[in-house]
């Protein structure tokens, strides 16, 4: 199994009934979780990468009912910098 994570931003709230198909897209095989954010307007949908493509999630995702706007790229921020080496105190 390879689990992938996908972040997408939507337009419109979701009605009710989206989300509470939302809820039932967690039943389908291969889908691990499904994550709504109401406050950054994105849904978050965890699956396992040997079982679908990225354009059948979204497409799950638009058929639930869910208005997607972009996909979000996903990326970790880069490493911090590695504290600057003192320089050797100069000889007397």
């Amino acid at each position: 199994m390879t689990t992938v994570d996908v972040l997408y931003r939507y337009g419109t709230a979701p009605s009710e009934r989206a989300v509470m198909a939302l809820g039932r897209l967690r039943e389908v095989y291969g889908i691990r979780r499904v994550e709504l954010r109401e406050a950054e307007k994105t849904v978050r949908v965890e699956y396992d990468a040997t079982r679908f493509s990225e354009p059948v999630v979204e497409g799950l995702l638009r058929r639930s009912g869910i208005e997607i706007v972009e996909q979000v790229t996903l990326a970790f921020p880069p490493p911090p910098a590695p504290p600057a080496e003192a320089a050797p105190a100069p000889a007397k």
